[in-house]
């Protein structure tokens, strides 16, 4: 099957035209932990579904500080490793592996047998077990990941596509396990630091080397305010300043659990980006063979933020995935999109309020510093549609965010709820937009 030149070019371009140090773990900081709990089996998000527990997203103001001012090990007497210094052999060999498979994909004709040989008994399979054990994806006693991408070997170009796609998930999947873990670690004098680095430093290396060309293609799509690759660098070396505290056994639960939900939301953000463009792509490409690569490249992405959809819009879920799934020419890509901001939009609402006296007081606290920044790293990936909405002012918007996270650190009660007004009202006028009856943050549509 040929494909279009320009498809060839446009993937070429984007994905594979990137730093050649962005397919290897580099000497710098940042690697894998563990997140929140999901159906697929990984721990939650801390937004009130199978939630993670850990408290705290990002700080909303695009600095890496951990909300005190105070970033270091809590003695300023003992340096700390570098983000990423850890070792990570497996991560290595897994990442030469997928970069192999991910050249077939873009080549216009894969080659089965050389996608087998970068996977079976090589570490990127290793890796693919170890993380579906890890996860809990596993069903029966089958590594259902290895056994989806085993049998898919034997299939079409886009089943190879599918491949790529899944390992994708597999690495988000472990990157939001381990730091989910390492936010959720109780101050205990036997904890060893070296364990959280290296762990932290795993997310970051399958981040940095495999995911990452991901957010740049998310950034390149344009939408206003949005600096997807930045942002979860960002979180990755704001949480790995806090795991030492004021011990060297106890993680500073104003940073680690925060930048913890930077990371993982703002991935949230680059799935949801590549679904929208992708979805586009293939409703309006007249080439049968690409349409469908661009409608199965969709899917892959969706297959990201398919469990954040439950419980806020779960029926979205097989709108979207049906259309993908289907024939392009049929894609309603504006009722995707729409499908998709309807779940978010509603996880975004949690948050706009949530450290409220009047609603669950939690001023002055982490988990609350954590909710407050978690709302604020969702509120990016709704941002942009907010534009048409009467008034509406996005620096002035993140600037209530920032007020809002401030005021719940420093106990502000009138200044947070000054905020917390704004940044309500403004999601409300957007769940109406979207045409949800009731402005929720927990109402699941029917």
């Amino acid at each position: 099957m040929t494909r279009s030149t320009t498809c060839r070019q446009l993937r070429t371009s984007l994905l594979l035209a990137v730093p050649l140090t962005l397919f290897g773990c580099t000497d710098d900081p940042m690697q894998d932990v563990g997140d929140d709990a999901s159906d697929t089996g990984t721990p939650g998000d801390g937004d009130g579904d199978p939630g993670d527990g850990d408290g705290d997203p990002g700080d909303g103001d695009g600095d890496p500080g951990d909300g005190d001012g105070d970033s270091g090990d809590g003695d300023g007497d003992t340096e700390k490793p570098g983000l990423g210094d850890t070792p990570n052999t497996l991560c290595e060999a897994a990442t030469v592996n997928l970069a192999t498979i991910v050249a077939e994909n873009q080549s216009g004709s894969p080659d089965p047998l050389e996608i087998e040989a970068a996977y079976v008994g090589t570490g990127l399979q290793e890796f693919v077990q170890l993380a579906g054990a890890v996860t809990g994806r596993v069903d029966a006693g089958t590594l259902i990941d290895d056994a989806m991408i085993l049998t898919a070997l034997q299939g079409t170009e886009l089943d190879l596509l599918d491949i790529e796609w899944r390992i994708y998930l597999v690495m988000q999947q472990y990157i939001r396990h381990e730091i989910s873990d390492v936010a959720a670690t109780l101050p205990d004098p036997s904890n060893d630091p070296a364990v959280l680095y290296a762990r932290w430093d795993a997310a970051w290396c399958y981040w940095d080397g495999n995911l990452r060309p991901l957010a740049q293609l998310a950034d390149g799509i344009g939408l206003a305010g949005d600096t997807i690759e930045a942002d979860i660098d960002q979180g990755f070396e704001w949480g790995h300043s806090g795991i030492e505290g004021a011990e060297s056994w106890a993680i500073d639960d104003w940073v680690v659990p925060p930048a913890k939900q930077v990371v993982e939301k703002t991935t949230y953000a680059l799935a949801h980006r590549l679904t929208m463009q992708w979805s586009a792509d293939a409703a309006s490409e007249g080439d049968a063979a690409t349409a469908a690569w661009y409608a199965h490249q969709a899917y892959g992405a969706f297959q990201i933020i398919e469990d954040r959809m439950a419980t806020k819009n779960t029926p979205g879920i097989a709108i979207i995935e049906d259309a993908l799934l289907g024939d392009p020419a049929e894609i309603d890509a504006d009722d995707v999109l729409r499908q998709m901001n309807i779940a978010f939009v509603k996880r975004t609402r949690k948050y706009t309020d949530l450290a409220l006296p009047s609603v669950d007081s939690l001023m002055a606290t982490p988990e609350g510093h954590t909710g407050a920044n978690e709302g604020s790293t969702y509120s990016k990936l709704v941002e942009p549609f907010m534009v048409d909405l009467d008034g509406f002012d996005a620096a002035d918007y993140r600037d209530n965010w920032t007020a809002w996270i401030t005021a719940v650190k420093d106990d502000d009660v009138p200044a947070g709820e000054a905020a917390s007004a704004v940044l309500t009202d403004y999601n409300c006028a957007l769940q109406a937009q979207l045409g949800i009856a009731e402005c929720t943050s927990s109402t699941d549509e029917q």
